[in-house]
């Protein structure tokens, strides 16, 4: 019996020993890539081997001097191309149309139909009437609770008392569409409030109402003032938030660059002096066209032959060929608000209609994925981890059969998602492509 004891005693020790062992080193992951698209340089490396522990890169390069441990789990993706998970600078995940119950699952389900398509981080502009839908979400996600991408919350916009921005009749409000907040005490109460509540930055709206002249020019109504402004960012700076805009164009816009803004959405009216203070304090724009595009056809029917999404193109255009650093944000939201694509009656996971788009407007695809990887990981300030496949950096890595160098469009077919170390999706793998080919024929 006790000799029984003694052996027993021995093996629970020895497994506790092992679990122990298990969670210090979780199992290395290594992905075998045919083609890499690295941002920095601009080009694909070929065969490569990306180690992976947990949520992080060990190790990244030539599958000759990149050592694969025994044990390791392997990943084999071909000769598909890999890049680093995309981010989405512009979104919104919930509809306003119920309670928080109905918000939640309405932003669970936007976000990972845009992580299927590769999106791996998203930053949201706004819960247009969700609340803190957005902050309870990505606590879920980084709980363990659900699956999802990397948010960045910003809870409700902040906006002032202005004309139109209450939508709710008769006194109904599931959910205040924004938070009002007015005078410079005003904006920093509400500034405290929104960091009170878990937002990792502050939206604002900057201008409102907007009209075409007959000659073309775009009018747009400002809302806070520049000391509003100047309150509101000051206070966000000092509780290590950073601050985007809504901002169409004229004193709206000009005052959120005067007042220290870190990233200005849409400036669809820049003018020539605003292109300039953009410039001089290296401030990026992320404009979304998509949104603009599906808004086309009414505001032609009040403005035509001038729209949003055509001044839109004149603008992104300038600042392209001026060197201001421009960002990429699709502005995706639930339908029927956003339909940027009617087949699937959605926004979320075809933004990245918008690479082609850009190309046609005179970028190069290498400058493209740049927008949606290096550049807006600079935006939100996490350069350090994301952005690019480098040691040290979250394991967010998708990968496309074809070269999206020589054709943009493969980024709207993303085959493989992983988001830190976890496969979200695998369509190369063997199994996954005979699967889509049976699921090909049933449905001709």
């Amino acid at each position: 019996m006790i000799r029984s004891k003694r052996v027993l005693n021995t093996v629970l020790l020895i497994l506790a020993g092992s679990a122990v062992l298990s969670a210090q080193a979780p199992q290395v992951v290594a992905v075998r890539a045919g083609r890499m698209f690295d941002p920095k340089s601009g080009a694909n490396l070929t065969n490569q081997v990306v180690l992976i522990s947990g949520e992080r890169i060990t190790d990244v390069g030539p599958a000759d001097s990149v050592k694969v441990p025994g044990g390791a789990r392997v990943i084999d993706l071909g000769q598909a191309t890999v890049l680093p998970g995309l981010i989405d600078g512009h979104v919104h995940l919930t509809d306003a149309a119920g309670g928080l119950q109905h918000q939640m699952m309405v932003a669970l389900y936007s976000a990972t139909q845009s992580l299927k398509a590769g999106f791996t981080t998203q930053v949201v502009m706004g819960t247009h009437g969700g609340g803190y839908a957005d902050v309870e979400l990505k606590k879920a996600i980084e709980s363990g609770l659900v699956q999802g991408p990397r948010l960045l919350t910003a809870g409700p916009v902040l906006e002032i008392t202005a004309p139109a921005n209450g939508p709710f009749p008769l006194e109904f409000k599931p959910f205040e569409p924004s938070l009002i907040a007015n005078g410079v005490e005003g904006m920093r109460a509400a500034v405290r409030e929104l960091a009170h509540n878990g937002v990792d930055h502050i939206k604002i709206t900057t201008t409102g109402r907007f009209y075409f002249k007959p000659n073309g020019e775009m009018v747009n109504t400002a809302l806070p003032t520049r000391e509003e402004l100047k309150a509101a960012v000051d206070e966000a700076h000092k509780l290590g938030l950073w601050v985007a805009t809504h901002s169409y164009g004229g004193d709206g816009l000009k005052w959120a660059i005067e007042a220290g803004v870190d990233d200005v959405q849409h400036a669809v009216a820049a003018d020539d002096a605003d292109i300039k203070m953009f410039l001089n304090k290296d401030l990026p724009l992320t404009a979304t066209t998509l949104d603009m595009r599906q808004d086309e056809p009414g505001d032609l029917k009040r403005f035509a032959p001038y729209s949003r999404f055509r001044l839109m193109e004149q603008t992104w255009k300038k600042m392209l060929a001026a060197g201001v650093r421009l960002g990429f944000g699709s502005g995706s939201a639930p339908p029927p608000g956003r339909v940027y694509n009617t087949e699937c009656n959605c926004s979320h996971g075809v933004q990245a209609e918008m690479f082609p788009l850009y190309i046609k407007w005179g970028a190069t695809p290498v400058y493209t994925l740049r927008m949606a990887t290096t550049v807006d990981a600079q935006i939100i300030h996490m350069q350090d981890s994301l952005g690019t496949i480098e040691k040290g950096k979250f394991a967010d890595i998708i990968a496309v059969s074809g070269d999206p160098l020589q054709d943009i469009t493969e980024m709207q077919r993303i085959k493989f998602v992983m988001k830190g170390g976890v496969v979200v999706r695998n369509d190369l793998a063997p199994g996954a492509m005979m699967s889509s080919a049976i699921v090909t024929l049933q449905e001709r």
